[in-house]
Order: structure tokens, then sequence, then C-alpha cells
């Protein structure tokens, strides 16, 4: 996978594709994003977010690696 793309752990079960864009929109234009969902539509967890490029890549990175969103600990890193 290109730099560009981040692997986001620690989302919540109701995660959407919107939530998503929300959480990562401010550092850059995305290319996609693939949302990991159970068979009933429930988020499983995780996410890919692919940014347009790989420094905005690195400043979602950077910022929410670690964060706590609605008390869940995000782990952010570069997909492989």
């Amino acid at each position: 996978m290109p730099r560009t793309t981040l692997y986001i752990g620690g989302l919540q079960a109701a995660a959407d594709d919107a939530s998503v864009r929300g959480l990562v929109g401010d550092f850059g234009a995305i290319s996609e994003i693939r949302l990991a969902t159970r068979d009933n539509g429930e988020c499983r967890g995780f996410a890919y977010v692919t940014f347009e490029s790989d420094l905005d890549a690195a400043k979602a990175r950077v910022a929410l690696d670690g964060r706590t969103v609605s008390g869940q600990l995000l782990r952010v890193a570069v997909a492989t």
C-alpha cells in the first residue's frame, strides 16, 4: 500500500464513512475510505483512509495516533 494510506483502529461500532471523513477530513484531500464492516453493516473497529498526498497522511497520523475519540483510543499507522 502507498504511504498515503493509513490504518485507523479503535473506531466505534457505529462508525460510518461520514464519521471517519469528519475525523480526518481537515488534514487534506481524501481519495478513498474503506471501512471494515461486519455482515450486519456494523463497523469492525477499523478503516483504511487514503489521502491524495503523503504529507497530509503524515499530518493525520501524527495528530490522531493515541488520541481518544468518544472514549475510544485511536491507533493510526501507515498501512502495510
